[in-house]
């Protein structure tokens, strides 16, 4: 599926994308992160709304993110990918089960941090993957509400 570029500014406005004009040091992979780290990345992102899903419900499993699930953190010459996994991964860490709005605006949000910050065609590749392999029906470690137990 190939998106013209309104169609990504349309994405844009929609989900309400934000992040940081400033560097913002993140936790490396794997390592845990705990709630008062995550309300300060995500006041940093401009995430208000996910963090108050966060807080009003916070998911009972710790939250540490994978970067980029079954996908290289450093893309072509030297680009960095983790940042954007990274924020992705709390929308899933984070997501309700059924919740597939929720999860739209999450792969979305991925999208267009992809969109900006490397290129377009990767993110149509990455959001198409996510698309497919993020559904919460799946028993991955990586799937939408990996925070909560599976259902």
């Amino acid at each position: 599926m190939r998106m013209n570029r309104w169609w990504v500014l349309w994405l844009c406005a929609w989900v309400g994308v934000g992040w940081g004009a400033e560097p913002f040091p993140l936790p490396a992979r794997g390592v845990l992160v705990p709630l008062e780290r995550i309300e300060a990345i995500c006041t940093h992102y401009h995430l208000e709304s996910l963090w108050a899903a966060i807080a009003a419900d916070p998911p009972p499993l710790p939250f540490r993110s994978d970067g980029c699930s079954l996908w290289p953190d450093t893309w072509l010459h030297g680009r960095d990918l983790y940042e954007g996994c990274f924020i992705h991964d709390l929308y899933y860490w984070s997501g309700q089960p059924g919740d597939d709005l929720g999860r739209l605006r999450a792969d979305v949000w991925l999208l267009m941090w992809v969109a900006e910050h490397v290129s377009i065609e990767l993110a149509e590749t990455m959001f198409n993957g996510v698309r497919v392999g993020g559904s919460g029906h799946l028993d991955t470690p990586w799937r939408w509400g990996f925070g909560r137990p599976q259902e």
